[in-house]
């Protein structure tokens, strides 16, 4: 039987009084795409930041490719080059090239030669499209460009499981769709992804697992069809109506069925 990638067992996470993650236990299978979504301040960035120790836990087990990564012995370094994170705010270095960003890391954590690095880089920028805008800086590049750097500079590390903040949240409408192109492509790859996201269409159309946060817990989790067609917690079907309802404000002409109009969304909660 296939074993998890990931599993997070009683996670918990405080800061000051705020009680942030409340006993987070959830599994990631192999290849398999993972989104989380509910309201902000649900504890969704603070979990995935939790996942590779940019927030410490206070307490919970993360186990990742079978070993405790909670224990305080850990390379968490080493880590990190197999739980690569893509973030929101693109986090490149603005005097270096698209290029230079992506062959630094490699020679930084993975003891590269120039050469090689900047040759995986470039592979890299052409599986996002950007191979043209090797020798651009990030000021020179659009939002959603710079974000598809971040991107091509996560997977050029050759990853297990990629974590990605939000990662359209700090772009221009008109921006987005080209980020999504380059995740779907990833997740159709086989690339073990975990998502936090608004974008509801990604969600929808490319999670295996649906997980709704809400409040430091888990309220409920299921496959995407499960999530959005018939959910079964009431916070859910709260949730899911608001998006529906800035959609429809934002556009009233995108079509119906961008979400489901099933029980979640139709029923009072």
């Amino acid at each position: 039987m296939t074993q998890p990638i990931l599993e997070v067992i009683d996670l918990k996470k405080s800061f000051g009084d705020n009680h942030v993650l409340k006993g987070i236990t959830m599994k990631v299978m192999p290849q398999e795409v993972v989104t989380i979504i509910g309201p902000s301040g649900s504890g969704k960035s603070t979990l995935l930041r939790c996942l590779n120790h940019l927030n410490t836990p206070d307490s919970g087990k993360i186990i990742f490719q079978g070993q405790d990564i909670s224990a305080g012995d850990i390379d968490i370094n080493a880590v990190r080059t197999q739980m690569n994170m893509v973030f929101q705010s693109f986090n490149l270095f603005m005097h270096l090239t698209a290029k230079r960003n992506i062959a630094l890391a490699l020679m930084k954590v993975k003891r590269m030669t120039k050469a090689e690095a900047e040759e995986r880089a470039m592979i890299a920028l052409e599986k996002v499209g950007l191979k043209d805008k090797a020798d651009a800086y990030p000021g020179e590049l659009s939002g959603g460009q710079q974000q598809r750097v971040a991107i091509a500079r996560a997977m050029a590390m050759d990853p297990k499981v990629i974590l990605f903040d939000e990662p359209t949240s700090a772009l221009d409408p008109e921006l987005i769709g080209e980020v999504l192109d380059v995740m779907k492509k990833l997740a159709l790859s086989g690339m073990t992804m975990v998502v936090v996201t608004h974008e509801m269409g990604f969600a929808r159309e490319m999670a295996d697992k649906v997980i709704f946060m809400d409040q430091g817990v888990i309220a409920e989790q299921g496959t995407a069809e499960e999530i959005f067609v018939n959910p079964q917690n009431p916070r859910t079907k709260v949730f899911l109506r608001r998006i529906l309802k800035e959609v429809n404000a934002m556009d009233p002409g995108i079509p119906a069925d961008f979400l489901p109009t099933g029980n979640g969304v139709q029923d009072n909660p």
